[in-house]
C-alpha cells in the first residue's frame, strides 16, 4: 500500500506511543491483579462444585456400561458420534421432510 500524503511520524515518535500504551497496560493489569485473582479463583472454586454431581453420574452411567458390557460376551455397539453432527443430521431430516 502506498502511504498518504501527509505528515509522519518519526519512528521515535512511534516507539514511544508504543511503548506508553504497553506500560500503561502492565501498570493496569498489575494494578488490578489484586481485583481480579481473588474473583477468578472463587469463580472457578464454584465451577468446580458444579461439576461434582456431573462427574459422578457419568462415573455411575460407565459402572453400569462396563457391568452390562462384561455380562454379554459381544460389545453392545455404542453411538459416539458428536453432538453437533447429530442435531445438524436432525435438521437436515427435517428441513427435507418440509420440502
Amino acid at each position: 500500500m502506498k502511504q498518504l500524503p501527509g505528515r509522519i511520524r518519526p519512528r521515535w515518535q512511534q516507539q514511544l506511543a508504543s511503548s506508553f500504551v504497553l506500560g500503561l497496560g502492565l501498570v493496569l493489569m498489575v494494578a488490578l491483579l489484586p481485583i481480579f485473582l481473588p474473583l477468578m479463583l472463587i469463580a472457578g472454586l464454584l465451577a468446580s462444585l458444579a461439576l461434582i454431581p456431573v462427574l459422578r453420574q457419568l462415573r455411575r452411567e460407565i459402572e453400569q456400561l462396563d457391568q452390562v458390557q462384561q455380562k454379554s460376551n459381544e460389545r453392545i455397539p455404542l453411538d459416539v458420534t458428536p453432538w453437533l453432527q447429530k442435531v445438524w443430521a436432525r435438521w437436515k431430516a427435517a428441513a427435507n421432510k418440509r420440502s
